[in-house]
């Protein structure tokens, strides 16, 4: 069966590109990961949680100049593939808008940063902190996930994010180098964006697209920016909020646990990544078929990794940072561990099939109500709470996009 399976060309290119993704995806958190414990012992957990919240602004902006072609660029990519005009006019009006949107970004950050402060006492963390934003801008995993062909964009960006990985290894040795994380971070995020940018030129040329052309994608895009800045009002502005109403010493804890069920949550992303350009072009009797399919498997391995932290829960931490005050707050990842059994079925729904069937709106509509649910909650239950309220709030709201996004799949699933 495995080998019949390899012998179909389609399916073969995705499992291909499943594998890149997942070996990506694993990249952009195990590396990270590698180096939590280490910073979390040389800053200390101040320190660290400066380093968090300013990385929470930086994924803000983020979101902000990808402006949603993370899913409408690589649909239209995918299906215009063949033709390399087009792919070429495509890929040139995206990295346009993208281009511009940097500079209002960075127009933006200098206000916040020169305003408020919060900010100010630390400008330089957060300024050197928004070399993610233009690396992340400048990678092009939108393009290659369109054309499937995953393989060197991977190798490219692994390779990237060894080099901060050993730098900080090497050369951050005591509390007073925190300022140099940033630096590093940023660092990997630009040399893996300009390399994944020349890239393209081996699939498209240079050429100025129509106007008409860069409106359209924006006006389709638009709705979808909405809901990536929405499900932002869920993830990172939990970080984000946290620290406005305590301190970096909190956000250093929170943002310990935080990293890790992160990495368990987008388990999940490499599959649906690889999936989606595939899954667009069924139809939509296949397309639910495939959601059927997909539902058990990831409840089931949601369950047995909730099952997991919650029982091993404390000794896991213990091993990856040995730190007594975030031992402490075991209560927090025990409450952080339902996320594993949300996230992954509200991906399924929210993320994959909605945008496979091009259910922009709907999915946009979806992420509004969690993310100004979760920012009511939050901002409410942080000042109860503190810390407790910020766990409180991510993982009800992580359920309540599964229910929002299963009522729709159930109801429309019926051939």
């Amino acid at each position: 069966m495995i080998k019949k399976f390899f012998q179909d060309k389609e399916k073969k290119v995705l499992a291909n590109n499943y594998l890149s993704l997942l070996v990506l995806q694993a990249a952009n958190y195990l590396l990270p990961l590698l180096i939590l414990p280490f910073l979390v012992r040389v800053l200390g957990t101040d320190k660290f949680g400066l380093v968090m919240f300013a990385q929470s602004l930086a994924v803000f902006l983020t979101v902000f100049v990808d402006f949603g072609f993370n899913l409408s660029g690589t649909r239209e990519i995918s299906l215009a593939r063949d033709d390399k005009n087009k792919l070429s006019e495509i890929f040139n009006a995206i990295m346009i808008v993208k281009l511009l949107l940097i500079v209002v970004a960075f127009g933006i950050l200098c206000i916040i940063v020169n305003v408020f402060t919060r900010f100010s006492i630390d400008k330089n963390v957060y300024l050197l902190s928004f070399g993610i934003v233009i690396g992340q801008a400048l990678f092009p995993v939108w393009f290659f996930q369109g054309i499937e062909k995953m393989k060197f964009v991977t190798i490219v960006n692994i390779s990237a994010k060894l080099i901060f990985t050993l730098l900080v290894f090497i050369l951050i040795r005591s509390e007073s180098d925190y300022i140099y994380v940033p630096v590093y971070n940023s660092l990997g995020f630009i040399i893996a964006g300009l390399l994944g940018f020349i890239l393209c030129f081996k699939y498209v040329n240079l050429t100025l697209p129509r106007y008409s052309l860069v409106k359209r994608l924006v006006y389709e895009s638009s709705s979808l920016f909405v809901s990536n800045f929405a499900t932002t009002l869920y993830t990172s502005s939990n970080v984000f909020i946290l620290g406005l109403f305590t301190g970096n010493t909190i956000v250093g804890v929170y943002s310990s646990m935080e990293k890790l069920i992160l990495a368990v949550k987008n388990v999940y992303a490499p599959l649906y990544q690889a999936m989606y350009p595939w899954l667009s072009k069924q139809t939509d009797q296949i397309k639910v078929m495939n959601i059927k399919k997909m539902a058990p498997f990831v409840l089931a391995s949601g369950i047995l990794i909730t099952a997991i932290i919650l029982i091993f829960g404390k000794f896991i931490l213990n091993i990856i940072y040995d730190d007594k005050l975030i031992n402490s707050y075991i209560a927090i990842f025990n409450i952080l561990s339902f996320i594993a059994i949300f996230s992954g079925l509200n991906m399924l729904y929210n993320a994959l099939y909605l945008p496979a069937i091009k259910k922009y709106k709907l999915r946009m509509n979806i992420m509004i109500v969690g993310g100004v649910v979760n920012l009511l909650v939050s901002l409410y239950l942080v000042k109860l709470y503190g810390i407790y309220g910020t766990a409180i709030s991510v993982t009800f709201t992580e359920f309540l996009l599964l229910l929002l996004g299963y009522r729709y799949f159930k109801k429309n699933s019926k051939f």
